[in-house]
């Protein structure tokens, strides 16, 4: 007895330490590096998610110098109230606003215009018969602040609905980023008739990504037991650079909304978001995908591999349900051009 208890000892303690190996390796594949912050390509800005900072994406997007003469691009600076149907007024920047081909770019992270401004002014320098319309969501930029009902991607979808009926354009390209595109392909399925073609670069996809960024981007506040007014809420690094990017009207409205009505905004989108873990796309179930009947559908990826947030698998599987869709690797702003121009060229039609 004493020798088979011995056995079963060695046994139970020869599992565990598979168990602990496999469990190390599985670490070890699937997330993500820690962050170096004096890493010269570390991006601390607080409205884009700190575990993509070292993207490769970041040059092409995030603060892209100019290109091809983008520092002389006609530029419009509007804002648009879509009352009475939306309780909103979003920021919106036009470039060639003179053109007559739409291209609606949305910024991805948390971000806003003045991020992601040089990347859309590259395009419209690459194409003047391009018009580029970059907007700010709710709550980021230069718009106002609103939490609504429904997961904040879903009221970003609504807001673009009227923006572009506002515009007088349409049906358009839609070029998202990251998180840009969630709110796109809301767009997409519930008013088609408005979208010309979808660009997708990077698509968010799988359980990192569920997890991560509905923790950094919204649940985490739920463990802020000090968030229990909106001047507490404004001292935080997002909503803090919200505020001083702002002019002191929308200043008070931020400060005027219920820290009630925020925390459960920030329940019910980080919720939302967190359920699509198993699912190619967050935002979108692999259904919703497949029935979406937007002309063509072009998705654009960096190419590498260790990306948690953008796993370049689950973009090529996204070609498997998207009506005519196509998968490119494209890094810098050139290959991009290369694929988007004649993309947009194509399907949108000319105003």
């Amino acid at each position: 007895m004493k020798r088979l208890a011995r056995t079963s000892a060695k046994l139970i303690t020869g599992l565990f330490a598979a168990l602990i190996v496999i469990a190390s390796a599985y670490a070890d594949q699937h997330e993500p590096d820690e962050i170096d912050v004096n890493d010269p390509d570390y991006n601390p800005d607080s409205t884009l998610f700190r575990g993509a900072a070292n993207n490769p994406y970041f040059p092409l997007y995030f603060n892209a110098l100019p290109q091809g003469g983008a520092e002389h691009v006609p530029t419009e600076v509007r804002r648009v109230d879509l009352r009475p149907e939306r309780d909103m007024t979003l920021y919106v920047e036009i470039y060639n606003p003179e053109a007559n081909i739409p291209l609606i770019v949305t910024p991805g992270g948390m971000g806003e215009i003045n991020g992601f401004r040089g990347f859309a002014r590259n395009v419209a320098a690459a194409d003047s018969n391009l018009k580029v319309i970059i907007w700010d969501r709710r709550n980021m930029g230069r718009s106002e602040v609103s939490f609504g009902s429904e997961p904040l991607s879903i009221e970003e979808a609504e807001d673009l609905h009227v923006l572009l009926q506002r515009l007088g354009v349409g049906p358009a390209t839609l070029y998202g980023m990251s998180s840009g595109s969630r709110s796109n392909m809301i767009l997409a399925e519930r008013y088609p008739e408005q979208v010309a073609a979808l660009v997708i670069s990077p698509l968010t996809g799988g359980p990192i990504a569920a997890e991560r960024l509905s923790k950094e981007y919204y649940l985490d506040y739920l463990k802020d037991e000090s968030l229990t007014s909106m001047q507490a809420v404004a001292k935080t690094p997002l909503w803090a650079a919200y505020l001083e990017r702002n002019s002191p009207e929308l200043q008070k409205t931020f400060l005027e909304q219920d820290v009630e009505d925020f925390l459960a905004a920030m329940k019910r989108t980080g919720e939302h978001l967190a359920s699509y873990h198993a699912k190619t796309t967050l935002g979108m179930t692999d259904e919703q995908l497949a029935s979406l009947t937007v002309p063509a559908t072009l998705i654009l990826h960096h190419g590498a591999e260790r990306d948690f947030l953008h796993p370049i698998v689950n973009s090529r599987a996204a070609t498997t349900l998207l009506q005519n869709s196509t998968f490119v690797i494209a890094p810098t702003l050139g290959p991009v051009l290369d694929e988007l121009l004649p993309f947009v060229r194509k399907y949108t039609p000319v105003e």
